[in-house]
This record gives C-alpha cells, structure tokens and sequence, in this order.
C-alpha cells in the first residue's frame, strides 16, 4: 500500500513513523499542509500516487487538499480526534457543514463519546485506536498519597483547575502536584498545590510513579493517552469520560474520596488490574496491526 497522511502534525507524525517501523512492506508519508506551503506541493504530487488518504482530523469544510483527493478519485479516511467533531456537530446543527468529503470518506475515531456525538452530525464513525504504550509498569509501591493531573497553560478553567481547587482546599493533607501549566496567571492557589509546568518524558514519567491518583477533568476530551499511561503505572484514574478501569467522575468529593479509601486499602501498592488491562489492550503489536488491517479493508 502507498499511504499518504496529512491533520494534526503530531499525532500523525508519529503514527506514520510507527506503521512504517511496523509494516515496512508499505510505504506511509506524511504532508504538512496546514503548516507548509512546500508540503502541500509534495502533497500534491505523492497524492497522485496513493491508495488511500488519512486525514488525522475529520474536515467538515473546504479544504484544498481534500479537493485535489478527491478530484483524483483518492480513498479517504477521517480519523476523528476532539475539537474536529465539536466544529463539525456545531456546523450540522447551523446548517453549514460541508459533507462533500464526509459523504465519500470512511470515519473512525477512538473514543465511544466522539463516536457518539458525531453520529448526530450524521458522521457512523467506527472505534479504530491508534494510541498504544510500551508498557514498562511501576514496580514499586507509591511512596505517599499525593494526587497528579495535567492542567495546559492559558486553559487552566477548561482542563479543570477550578474543581481541582476545589478538591485541594477539601483535602489539604494530600498534595496535588499539576503538569503543563506553571499557575502564574491565576489566583487563590492553595498551598497544597504544586505547578510544575512543562515537564520532559522522563519527568512525566517520575511524577506517574510518585502519584496514586490521576485526576483527568478536560472539558471536552479525545481518547487521552495520559489516562492510559496513568492506568499502566498502576494509578487510580478520575476522568470526566467513562471508560474502562476508571473512576467514572459524577459527584467529585464523593468520587474522591472512594478512590482515596481504595488507594490506602491497596497499601500504595499500585493497581494491578489496570496495568493488566493497559498490557491485554493497548500493546504496540495490537495496536497498530489492527490499524493495518482496517487499511487493508479501505485500500481492498
């Protein structure tokens, strides 16, 4: 198969650098043409070319690059990831959305809440992952009840961080240590919290080991890969979004303080039914040879 890849420079940069590590056989390229006019040049010219188009954000308006896909007759795939589906659910509802692309394409996403709310955009999305972990689990006994959450800079309100404070001021025996943002922009932080702000893998990776309790309140959520990383270092997860092994968040204090009763009763031992989950489901080989395999099914 000849894939070409274009959306979210991220994440499809290091989706095509791990199906092309895992199926070397086929060739897989990805173009950057929301960013780069050259890229869309070579875009232009690798399309010709392609068997099928993935586009790692769903398009619900015009879009160059799906125009040319399109007039080349090219086999399109949408794989749908967060704010993608509120624009095209806002743009149903206002009678705007553009189904030129929708209508010729297939639709995947990876988290049954986006499945669900782009179904009433008239988009039947299959559930495909494409997010997968190299799982090195948490040996060790968490060292003390201290809770983690990951907060981005300048969308403190979004991700949560007037509920985290809240749950601080209740709680303020147990520390709550919070990543992506550094606090400066905002008031009234108790003392009990912690920014720590940008943190590299490595020390992503420390705070995991050091923390029970993951707390994930994003107002609106794709199928986060910290949820998953949490759950394979044996963590305690509160997410907005029900999912697997999680704590499902519906009355916050409530929630907590269960989760706080589970993680003592445990001795700080880490969960060892969620890294069993996060190891069965979510290894790189079933992962990515599913992917393959739906590719298979597109391409035919």
């Amino acid at each position: 198969m000849n894939v070409v890849v274009n959306g979210l420079p991220y994440f499809s940069r290091k989706l095509v650098a791990d199906l092309q590590g895992f199926a070397p056989q086929h060739r897989f390229r990805f173009y950057d043409t929301y960013n780069s006019k050259i890229e869309q040049v070579k875009f232009a010219w690798a399309i010709r070319k392609a068997d099928v188009l993935i586009s790692i954000n769903g398009v619900s308006d015009r879009s160059g690059s799906m125009d040319l896909a399109l007039k080349m007759n090219k086999k399109i795939w949408f794989n749908w990831v967060g704010t993608d589906v509120l624009l095209a659910v806002e743009r149903f509802k206002n009678s705007s959305i553009f189904r030129d692309y929708i209508d010729r394409a297939v639709h995947s996403t990876d988290a049954p809440w986006l499945q669900a709310e782009l179904k009433t955009a008239q988009i039947e999305a299959k559930i495909v992952h494409s997010k997968w972990l190299d799982i090195q689990s948490n040996a060790s006994d968490f060292p003390r009840l201290q809770v983690y959450s990951y907060v981005a800079a300048n969308r403190e309100d979004f991700y949560g961080w007037n509920t985290i404070q809240q749950l601080a001021l209740a709680n303020p025996e147990i520390p709550f240590i919070i990543a992506g943002s550094d606090g400066t922009q905002l008031n009234s932080i108790p003392p009990n919290v912690q920014f720590k702000g940008w943190l590299t893998t490595q020390e992503m990776t420390e705070l995991r080991n050091a923390s029970p309790i993951f707390i994930r309140l994003a107002e609106h959520d794709g199928f986060s890969l910290s949820v998953l990383e949490a759950l394979a270092a044996g963590c305690e997860v509160i997410w907005k979004y029900p999912f697997e092994n999680c704590h499902h968040l519906k009355d916050i204090e409530v929630d907590f303080s269960k989760v706080v009763n589970l993680v003592k009763e445990r001795n700080f031992t880490p969960n060892k039914e969620n890294i069993a989950y996060i190891a069965k489901n979510f290894q790189k080989e079933v992962i990515l040879n599913n992917f393959i395999q739906e590719l298979e099914k597109i391409v035919g």
